[in-house]
């Protein structure tokens, strides 16, 4: 049996952010038209992280995949990726292993290409200042994003350690494209900011309602976990809630979770997917939250590309079992 092995420098070298992005309407669109098998992915917990099992499969993408990813968060202190991980892709003709992809980069690029998708849908044509909560491994790929959605001028960069928003800001200015990054800022500024996105692994909220602007849109894609949350209640009250799949949001995404508990909303909670609204309702210029947990249909449109572009330029390594 060959294998294919495909790692980060080749996924980095045949997938850039532009194109995952448009790879992310398409998983949307199909993830909510019901045309990807995506079971609601499997968590194997301990007292120090996560290790997640997410399938996916669409007649479309002519493979099966499953993602074995972990999140580890006291990864950073050994100087280990806090998001490692493999996809394990399946022809679906004969059902036989052909590839396995670096996970760890992959997921950061299209979560990143998530929030590019859900800050081009929602976010005012006319942003021009964004923060971003979080200097670890995704957030590289959260700013390059945002960045590619609109033109900003400024983005905050905040950390709960200083040094590390200092270093994120002089380590990405190569993909500012004359964006100001600004780390360490007064928090007042985040009522200046028409775009806010949280990649953390905060247990509680990083900011209040009042502390914003009443017409922005915001990203939440860490604080994995339905005990976990980036953000208040009365912020997603406030705004229009979109999700990236309903049914593992309403089971896995904290701040749902915790407002369900509290009775804050009912057993009929019903926000609405992003892949239904990828033609409209207009939502610009009104309170948004994308609240994504990741669904397997994003990895599984990118492995399909990912494997079209390798096999046409011969990249990888075969590996033999």
């Amino acid at each position: 049996m060959n294998l294919k092995l495909i790692g980060q420098d080749v996924i980095a070298s045949v997938l850039k952010m532009p194109r995952a992005i448009e790879l992310m309407r398409e998983a949307y669109a199909e993830l909510s038209a019901g045309s990807v098998d995506s079971p609601l992915r499997t968590a194997l917990v301990n007292e120090v992280g996560t290790v997640l099992y997410k399938p996916a499969y669409s007649k479309a993408a002519e493979i099966l995949c499953v993602k074995v990813i972990s999140v580890f968060p006291g990864n950073a202190e050994k100087g280990l990726p806090v998001i490692p991980g493999v996809i394990v892709v399946n022809s679906a003709e004969t059902g036989m292993p052909v590839a396995i992809l670096e996970a760890g980069y992959l997921t950061s690029l299209r979560t990143g290409a998530a929030t590019g998708l859900a800050t081009d849908l929602f976010a005012k044509k006319e942003a021009k200042v964004a923060a971003l909560f979080g200097t670890g491994g995704q957030s590289r790929h959260q700013l390059e994003a945002m960045l590619c959605a609109r033109d900003f001028e400024t983005v905050y960069v905040f950390s709960r350690n200083a040094e590390n928003a200092e270093r994120f800001c002089r380590e990405n200015a190569d993909i500012a494209r004359g964006c100001q990054l600004v780390p360490n800022a007064e928090r007042t500024v985040l009522k200046l900011c028409d775009v806010i996105t949280t990649a953390t692994t905060s247990a509680v909220a990083l900011f209040e309602w009042d502390e914003v602007a009443d017409d922005v849109h915001v990203n939440a894609i860490g604080a994995l976990g339905p005990m976990r949350t980036e953000l208040t209640a009365e912020t997603l009250l406030q705004s229009a809630v979109v999700v990236d799949d309903r049914e593992a949001c309403l089971r896995e995404a904290g701040e749902i979770c915790l407002m369900r508990q509290a009775g804050l909303v009912g057993d009929d909670y019903y926000p609405a997917e992003i892949g239904e609204l990828l033609d409209g309702p207009d939502l610009q210029g009104v309170p948004t939250v994308f609240r994504s947990v990741g669904n397997a249909a994003q990895d599984l449109l990118c492995s399909a590309e990912i494997l079209r572009i390798t096999e046409a330029q011969n990249l990888g390594v075969i590996a033999q079992f």
